[in-house]
C-alpha cells in the first residue's frame, strides 16, 4: 500500500511533519491498547465475578460503559489520523491533479471546525460544569468531569491531525515533496490497488494449473 513509509525519501521521514505524526499515532496507538486491555480485564472479572464467585462486582458494569466511550472518542481521532473514516468519495475520485489538495483543505476544514466547535470547546464547557457541580460515579465515585475530559482532548487531536494534513497538502500545492504517504492514498484507489494485486494472484494461479501436468486417466 502506498501508505507505506517506504515509499518517501528517506530524507523526508525525517521531516517534524513525519515525525511529529509518527510520535502521535504511536503514543495514541499504544494508549488504546491500554484501553483494550484494561476494558478486557473489567469484562472477565465481570464474568468471573457473576458466574463463578456468585457475587458480582458492583463497578464493572459502569468501568465498562466508561472505557468504551474513551476507546471510541480516542479511536475516532486515531482514525482521523489513519484517514480510515467512512467517506464517500464519489467528488474526490473525479478529481485529479490539484483539485485533489483544495478538496481535501475543504473538507478539512469542515472537520477540523466541527472538531474544535463541538467537541473541544463544547467538551471544556461540558468538563467545567460537571467539576462545578461536583457530579461524580455512582459506583466508581470518580469525578464525572473526568469521564467528559474525553470529549475536549480527542477532538483536539483530531484539529491537530488536521492541521498537520493542511499544512502537508499546502506544501504538495506548492509542489514539495510529501512527507505523509497517508494522503498518498484515497479509499478508491486502495480498493483499485488490491483489485490489480487479486487479478495478477488469479492469473498466477491460473498459469501454474495449465503448467501442471494431468493424469491422463482422469
Amino acid at each position: 500500500m502506498r501508505s507505506d513509509p517506504s515509499v518517501l525519501a528517506p530524507e523526508m521521514r525525517r521531516h517534524p511533519l513525519y515525525r511529529t505524526k509518527a510520535a502521535l499515532d504511536s503514543v495514541l496507538g499504544w494508549f488504546l491498547v491500554a484501553l483494550m486491555g484494561l476494558a478486557v480485564v473489567n469484562v472477565l472479572w465481570q464474568v468471573t465475578t457473576r458466574f463463578v464467585i456468585g457475587n458480582p462486582s458492583s463497578f464493572t458494569d459502569e468501568l465498562a460503559r466508561y472505557l468504551l466511550i474513551w476507546v471510541g472518542l480516542f479511536g475516532a481521532a486515531y482514525a482521523t489520523g489513519k484517514r480510515a473514516h467512512l467517506a464517500i468519495d464519489l467528488l474526490r475520485t473525479s478529481l485529479s491533479g490539484r483539485g485533489v489538495h483544495w478538496h481535501g483543505l475543504v473538507v478539512g476544514l469542515v472537520v477540523g471546525a466541527f472538531a474544535l466547535f463541538v467537541m473541544v470547546i463544547g467538551g471544556a464547557k461540558l468538563v467545567s460544569l460537571s467539576f462545578l457541580l461536583g457530579q461524580t460515579s455512582a459506583a466508581l465515585r470518580v469525578p464525572l468531569g473526568i469521564v467528559y475530559l474525553a470529549l475536549p482532548v480527542s477532538g483536539a487531536l483530531i484539529v491537530l491531525y488536521v492541521v498537520l494534513f493542511t499544512i502537508e497538502r499546502l506544501r504538495l500545492l506548492r509542489g514539495l515533496p510529501p512527507t505523509l504517504p497517508v494522503l498518498m492514498e484515497t479509499t478508491a484507489e486502495a480498493y483499485a490497488e488490491n483489485v490489480d494485486v487479486n487479478r495478477d494472484a488469479v492469473g498466477e494461479t491460473a498459469l501454474l494449473a495449465d503448467d501442471s501436468p494431468h493424469d491422463p486417466a482422469l
